[in-house]
């Protein structure tokens, strides 16, 4: 009997929401159901945001468990260069646990490729544009940019070797990696053809800065930047700013399969091999009670509202990427829900709605 997946996705894709999919379902050993539309099941995807959470809040808990760092340290202690903010209270004397629930007084997005000369000014950038004040949910690129970077401070490596010695190779991950080698450029879904969304995000940041939050030299460098890529993105991460930081960031850069995301994914269950028991509670736990959202470290939970996790239990975390990328893990089941899509070549809608349907459809796989 069809579990109705294959359809939904065709309908999507033939609607014009995204170009290609392939998705998985497993009950902890056991897939449920796999598939593809419009790719090959082994097709690569950019991740996306995905990279948050997989790469960058699992690292943190490991270096948590190994004595490396805890959740309540500052940021600034770390990363000095983040300097103390334009504001009281701004994000460098946030802790690590804040900025990795989004709660750390982060702006959401800057276009540091366009306000910085090179990758090493990206911090400088991220600390004088910062908001302070309340730390309310904020969803941060930069806070994960941060995160990125400490782990480099703790782990004394690259963020993308640092992954692939604690998590890729233990875990035999073949095809989940930063900056995928040329060979495999045929196998992974394009993104963009060149990346007109974010230069149309960067004007329109300059143009409606009520705030005052940049300078007048700052505003001609957002409305002069002129070093978009052009041509099709495929194979290199799309994120401008996880390009310009080299392919490698704590907010942005994994490429991977269905199959592998959903053998990652299993790590933040029980019964996985790389965290402790106790280091779980991390991902489960709410750390921004009687905010608009809930976070725990990395991931988005059910309980917020509007959160696409239709039929899973309340208990469920989960995130998504731009690219049209999205996992959803509910531990009282202990099912694993991955979705793969590249809605944006071109930029389509959100897939919220496909989504929610996505997972309603699928959850019924675990009566």
């Amino acid at each position: 009997m069809s579990d109705g997946l294959r359809e939904l996705l065709s309908d999507a894709i033939a609607a014009g929401e995204a170009r290609s999919a392939a998705w998985l379902v497993a009950r902890r050993e056991t897939i449920l159901s796999q598939g593809a539309v419009g790719a090959a099941p082994d097709a690569i995807y950019d991740l996306a945001s995905l990279t948050k959470p997989l790469v960058t809040a699992l690292l943190c808990a490991r270096f948590v468990e190994r004595g490396q760092l805890t959740g309540a340290s500052p940021l600034g202690e770390w990363l000095p260069a983040l300097g103390r903010g334009r504001d009281e209270g701004a994000a460098p004397a946030a802790s690590v646990q804040e900025a990795l629930a989004h709660a750390a007084g982060f702006l959401a997005w800057l276009p540091l490729y366009a306000l910085c000369d090179r990758p090493d000014d990206a911090l400088a950038a991220i600390g004088r544009a910062q908001r302070g004040g309340a730390r309310d949910v904020v969803y941060s690129d930069l806070g994960y940019i941060a995160l990125g970077k400490l782990l480099e401070q703790v782990g004394g490596k690259p963020l993308d070797a640092l992954f692939d010695e604690l998590v890729a190779q233990p875990l035999g991950l073949e095809a989940t990696r930063f900056r995928p080698p040329p060979a495999w450029r045929d196998r992974i879904a394009p993104t963009e053809l060149g990346n007109a969304y974010e230069r149309d995000m960067t004007r329109r940041l300059a143009a409606e800065d009520g705030a005052q939050r940049f300078s007048a030299s700052e505003k001609a460098r957002l409305l002069s930047y002129d070093g978009y890529r052009r041509g099709l993105i495929q194979g290199e991460v799309h994120d401008g700013n996880a390009h310009f930081l080299g392919g490698v960031a704590g907010h942005a850069g994994l490429f991977s399969t269905a199959e592998e995301v959903w053998r990652l994914a299993r790590e933040f269950l029980p019964g996985g091999r790389l965290l402790a028991a106790a280091s779980l509670q991390c991902f489960t736990r709410n750390f921004t009670s009687g905010a608009k959202e809930s976070r725990s470290w990395g991931w988005m939970l059910a309980t917020t509202p509007g959160a696409v996790a239709a039929g899973l239990s309340p208990a469920a975390f989960g995130h998504t990427g731009f690219t049209g990328t999205s996992l959803w893990c509910d531990p009282v089941t202990e099912t694993v829900y991955v979705l793969l899509t590249n809605r944006t070549f071109p930029i389509r809608p959100s897939l919220q709605e496909v989504r929610r349907a996505f997972h309603a459809r699928a959850a019924r796989l675990t009566r």
